[in-house]
């Protein structure tokens, strides 16, 4: 089930959304296609920031092991599937777990897994404050997320054990997705 809780800070968050392991949908292959063309197509000035995805995963990884959980191993799986979404966040002007053509995150996450990936959930924010897109700016972004319950609920639930990224700059802006799964 989708945890919808809001949470009002000042950079724009919306609540974690976990979903428990579940079966294939029919939209699927269409959202494998709506995510290729949104990737092959970045507005002006739109650039992924692999540097930060494997940034905000080893941060991912590090909170879990100084709250007593196994750190998370980064995977390009998902990669493809947060960078959309991030791309989607940016193009829409929203932060938010559904697509800008209503796929649900649990369609989203099953067009590029599959079934028998168990639990798998989804932390999701921008950061549009002054100043360049950095690890200074990422360190923030996801710090946002530790202090908001629903987003630290999700990155520590305990059946995690791999996360993938997606990070896109856009001028000074920092949109990112990331998305933890079981097996």
């Amino acid at each position: 089930m989708i945890d919808r809780r809001r949470f009002v800070a000042m950079l724009a968050l919306v609540p974690a959304c976990a979903v428990p392991a579940g079966r294939g949908h029919a939209a699927e292959p269409a959202y494998l296609g709506y995510s290729r063309t949104l990737l092959s197509s970045l507005p002006a000035g739109a650039r992924f920031r692999p540097d930060l995805e494997d940034y905000l995963d080893g941060l991912a990884s590090a909170a879990r092991r100084q709250n007593g959980r196994d750190g998370l191993t980064a995977s390009a799986l998902l990669r493809d599937g947060a960078r959309t979404q991030a791309v989607e966040m940016l193009k829409g002007d929203f932060v938010g777990h559904y697509s800008q053509a209503g796929y649900r995150f649990s369609q989203r996450f099953l067009a590029f897994a599959g079934d028998g990936h168990g639990a798998y959930g989804e932390n999701v924010a921008r950061d549009r404050s002054a100043g360049p897109v950095d690890k200074t700016k990422a360190r923030r972004l996801f710090q946002q997320w530790l202090d908001s319950g629903g987003h630290r609920r999700n990155l520590m639930t305990r059946y995690y054990r791999f996360v993938s990224t997606g990070a896109l700059q856009y001028g000074h802006h920092l949109y990112a997705a990331q998305i933890f799964w079981e097996k």
